[in-house]
């Protein structure tokens, strides 16, 4: 690679890289307005070089340039040349500048670079994670002084987002915003908030593939239809002097990319963000007129951060339910077991998750109620230990709160995803956790208060709470040691009850062992014989 050879010789915190569709430009953010660029040839063929060109302001095409020098195993071995021509190549630049000061007056600033932003969003909703980092790229892009901004994605609607605010957002900003509806092969929707989103873009870009619409209703949280999103429809397409007989379509169906296009509201097609650069040049946006080389634009992806993500997958529907289930499954299976462990502190967070995912999603509230009665009615069932009304109760319950989750009909669960939990539910509860406390009991016919004294080893840690393993069968035990916690193994013995627990203490096997019995048969010393040993005499 030539590329690290070069950061060698460059100081960090003066220069700065910019890796562009074909070169990478090393730019000073000085007063020496003279750049260094390298442009390699293709990786990998047997012409592959290096040339090092050096421009002055006004002079794009450079005013002197080093022969391209093959790429052999003499320059990867000796990457010290290469090192030394780049230094000549920066003197001679800075005497191309010093001797260039009156041209660069004369024909002005030097060669523009475009400043790029991009956001490519991966489906999902127009949720409010995701309306947050947009307005924050559009921010970062008027402060930095950017060229402009890309929006890509692909997204089934909007939920529980300040619409009217984000559009209010785009409309001041002084940077053109390009949104594509994309990329080529995925089926890109724009549906709802997303689609209104892409009509109030500067640039409106689709691929070939894509649909937008049906836009009502804008925000699938908007049951009673209060938006206004026939009227912002019109205004929109009004603005972008599209066809005004699209707009119906546009509300009530999904309407492709070649019939958008025919009515004049596509700006330009493109099948993925780099053919979307290539388009962009030329375009004319407001008064401004876009200039988009590839060899001179600087482009910098954005995402959502850790915590935007995990919020923005907690907007998924079938993503929520599972969440809701497994956490209060979770915390449900803690109650049968001695102490607070891993399993309860994985259900608290995850039943949190689902619950928030509640306040963002239209639910409705008496079918989440069932499916919670379905979930406690089970651990009735497992408690109890039966098979017979209570678990059809539970099912019954649970089937008919998961089909009426949602109250958004875009948002039903599928049948197969309600089928499937109900049925590992019903696994879980009736038959292994019914199974697991029934071998947590104890033999048949022994109660705790029969294990006082007797020994036993410890099977899950004691802190304080666990199991201990006695007489074959398995217990739960509290741990009463002078430690914080017993280990798995150690040996310990029973001096208590408390309900149905047994409390525990150390034990040490080796100092209550009985002593040994005799083994050579020989009379201790100073002992006596049995005189019923004797034969009499006669």
């Amino acid at each position: 690679m030539v590329f690290p050879s070069l950061r060698r010789i460059v100081p960090d915190g003066s220069w700065r890289a910019r890796r562009s569709l074909s070169s990478l430009t090393v730019t000073r953010e000085g007063s020496w307005p003279t750049a260094v660029r390298c442009v390699a040839a293709t990786a990998g063929s047997p012409a592959a070089s290096v040339a090092l060109l050096v421009s002055a302001p006004g002079h794009s095409d450079g005013l002197g340039t080093l022969r391209a020098m093959p790429s052999s195993p003499v320059l990867s071995l000796r990457p010290s040349l290469l090192s030394a021509l780049v230094a000549v190549c920066l003197a001679v630049s800075f005497v191309v500048a010093t001797g260039g000061a009156a041209t660069a007056t004369e024909d002005g600033a030097g060669e523009a670079v475009t400043s790029v932003e991009i956001l490519p969003l991966r489906g999902g909703f127009i949720d409010p994670p995701v309306v947050a980092q947009i307005r924050d790229v559009i921010d970062l892009a008027e402060r930095d002084g950017s060229d402009l901004v890309v929006l890509q994605y692909t997204s089934g609607g909007g939920v529980s987002a300040d619409l009217d605010d984000l559009l209010r957002t785009m409309e001041a900003s002084p940077v053109p915003i390009a949104a594509l509806i994309g990329p080529l092969g995925t089926g890109a929707e724009a549906v709802g908030a997303a689609g209104l989103l892409w009509l109030a873009a500067d640039v409106r870009a689709v691929s070939a593939d894509a649909s937008v619409g049906p836009l009502d209703p804008a925000d699938l949280t908007d049951i009673g239809g209060d938006y206004p999103i026939a009227t912002r429809t019109q205004a929109f397409l009004t603005a972008a002097g599209a066809e005004l007989a699209i707009a119906d379509r546009l509300l009530t169906e999904a309407v492709p990319a070649e019939d958008l296009v025919e009515a004049g509201v596509v700006t330009l097609t493109a099948q993925g963000l780099e053919p979307l650069l290539v388009e962009l040049d030329g375009v004319t946006v407001g008064d401004t007129q876009l200039m988009i080389r590839p060899a001179e634009v600087e482009v910098r992806f954005h995402s959502l951060g850790l915590v935007r993500r995990l919020l923005h997958a907690a907007t998924t529907a079938p993503f929520i339910y599972l969440l809701l289930v497994v956490g209060l499954g979770m915390l449900l299976f803690e109650v049968f077991q001695p102490g607070f462990g891993v399993a309860g502190l994985a259900g608290i967070i995850t039943a949190a998750i689902g619950i928030f995912g509640l306040t963002v999603l239209p639910v409705t509230w008496w079918a989440v109620a069932l499916v919670v009665l379905g979930l406690l009615l089970y651990a009735l069932d497992t408690a109890i230990a039966g098979f017979g009304p209570v678990t059809l109760v539970a099912t019954a319950a649970f089937v008919v709160g998961s089909a009426n989750f949602y109250a958004a009909p875009a948002l039903d669960l599928p049948w197969w995803l309600i089928g499937a939990t109900t049925v590992t539910a019903l696994v879980f509860f009736v038959f292994i956790m019914t199974s697991l406390l029934r071998a947590q009991a104890g033999p048949e016919g022994v109660t705790v208060d029969d294990l006082v004294g007797r020994p036993g080893i410890v099977r899950s840690v004691l802190n304080p709470e666990g199991h201990v393993y006695i007489d074959g069968a398995l217990w739960r035990a509290r741990w009463t040691g002078d430690t914080k916690r017993a280990k798995v193994g150690t040996p310990v013995r029973v001096h208590g009850v408390d309900g149905a627990v047994v409390l525990v203490e150390p034990f040490d096997p080796s100092a209550s062992a009985p002593p040994a019995p005799q083994t050579n048969g020989a009379v201790g010393v100073g002992s006596e014989a049995d005189p019923s040993s004797a034969e009499p005499r006669h």
